[in-house]
């Protein structure tokens, strides 16, 4: 299969340049030669004018038609003296008076007088044809012309020359053109190559904007706004390998070093159940976790969430505080709800989002105090913030807070307190319904809100 043909913006532009030159250039050499010709012909009738004053003149002076016979041989000497002019009398019947058989007329000019005539060994003549004095020969018409050989061969050499110039004008342009375009595209090639070097090892690199030409300068931020969020993700891709790693290598290694153990001697059928329970429940966790990766990695293609309903986060809620209500006991620790909204959204998703942030808000709450979670209706959809009173979370560990696998102050928590993809999979959520997660921390808590966008679907109405 031959690849795909690839367009170049230097020979568009080139051609595009030749094509300005050629149009221009013809439309150019187009007014010069329609002028030119105009004024030949201007020349032509003007010196037609003169001989036809001439001889209208001589023959306003014979007294009747007999005297035109006379005037015979000065005519003859008029036209003999000047190869390229004619004259032709023509009576009222169209009979010749003199001059011979009158040649073809292919054209008349808009006032009658003017004329265009092909004589009989195809040649062309223009001049001036004008009623004779009706004392002399009542009807007749005299036709004084002048050959166009002289001004045809003139304007052909004119035309020629004209097309060989412009011919010229164009080439010299597209060269022209073609060393101005490679010249000007140069910075291009040079954001390219400097482009090309840029490595996973040196992804900090930025194109430089200085000395950037006012047309790239945006394209070449862009470039390396780009950079900055490809090396931000390839940074967090790092440390999510680093953590996948990290936790799958403990459960891992509990399962082989059990299975080991147990391998090494002869066991009775108690020992080997309690060693297929515990692997068990290590298989579990594993699972647990490769399903909220494989939740997130559909997060990040984009999925949107599916079979939206009207929910009502307070009863939401409401359900999963009863879910927790042991480990609020044995925490310690009250929840208490406020508010309500509505939104179109996935229950279950609203669900595993709310229980979450419970879960977390548990962790961080101190024995004796409580937990609010707040309901509230927006322009858009509907919000929901769980506030802890527990300690403040660092500031720069604020904005991380929703990363995979991350934990505040760099430390990891037991494998028993979960993976640390809570928040990652609240944010994923919000995500999904086309919203967003906040958090703010201080002395008095933290809070921790999710955003829903969507309205509520008009409930469906059944005719009876």
């Amino acid at each position: 299969m031959k690849p795909p043909r690839m367009r170049s913006i230097e020979a568009r532009l080139t051609l595009l340049l030749g094509a300005i030159a050629l149009v221009v250039s013809s439309l150019a050499g187009a007014t010069l030669f329609w002028a030119l010709k105009r004024e030949v012909t201007r020349q032509e009738i003007t010196e037609v004018s003169g001989k036809l004053e001439l001889i209208d003149h001589l023959i306003d002076m014979q007294n009747s038609a007999s005297g035109l016979h006379d005037l015979a041989a000065t005519f003859d000497e008029m036209r003999a003296g000047q190869g390229q002019l004619g004259i032709w009398i023509v009576d009222a019947q169209g009979r010749s008076v003199y001059g011979g058989a009158p040649p073809q007329t292919l054209e008349t000019g808009e006032d009658g007088r003017q004329v265009l005539l092909q004589t009989a060994d195809g040649g062309r003549m223009r001049g001036l044809r004008v009623a004779m004095n009706d004392r002399i020969l009542p009807g007749a018409a005299l036709t004084v012309a002048v050959s166009t050989r002289t001004s045809s061969q003139f304007l052909y050499a004119y035309g020629t020359a004209l097309v060989l110039i412009c011919a010229l004008w164009v080439g010299a342009t597209v060269v022209l053109a073609a060393w101005a375009v490679r010249r000007s595209m140069a910075p291009t090639r040079r954001l390219s190559e400097q482009a090309a070097r840029i490595q996973p090892d040196n992804l900090a690199r930025r194109l430089p904007l200085q000395d950037t030409d006012r047309e790239l300068h945006e394209l070449v931020r862009s470039f390396n706004r780009t950079l900055e969020r490809l090396q931000t993700t390839y940074q967090q891709m790092e440390g999510f390998n680093a953590d996948v790693a990290h936790e799958l290598r403990t459960p891992l290694a509990t399962l082989i070093n059990g299975t080991q153990v147990m391998l090494s001697s002869p066991r009775d059928a108690a020992e080997l159940r309690d060693a297929l329970e515990s692997n068990l429940e290590e298989l579990e966790d594993l699972k647990t976790l490769v399903n909220d990766m494989l939740f997130l990695a559909r997060a990040d293609r984009g999925e949107r969430a599916a079979d939206l309903a009207p929910v009502s986060l307070a009863a939401e809620a409401r359900r999963v505080a009863e879910y927790y209500e042991a480990t609020l006991e044995a925490h310690g620790v009250h929840l208490r709800c406020e508010g309500d909204a509505s939104v179109a959204a996935n229950p279950g998703l609203v669900r595993r989002a709310l229980a979450n942030l419970i879960s977390n808000a548990i962790k961080a709450t101190p024995v004796g105090q409580e937990i609010l979670l707040t309901c509230t209706p927006t322009q858009e959809g509907a919000r929901v913030e769980v506030r802890n009173p527990g300690a403040p979370i660092p500031p720069a560990d604020l904005p991380r807070i929703f990363d995979r696998f991350f934990r505040s102050g760099q430390t990891r928590a037991p494998r028993s307190e979960g993976h640390g993809l809570g928040l990652a999979i609240v944010r994923a959520i919000a995500r999904m319904h086309g919203g967003d997660v906040d958090a703010a921390s201080g002395p008095a808590g933290t809070v921790v809100g999710i955003t829903l966008r969507g309205p509520v679907p008009p409930p469906n109405i059944t005719k009876t």
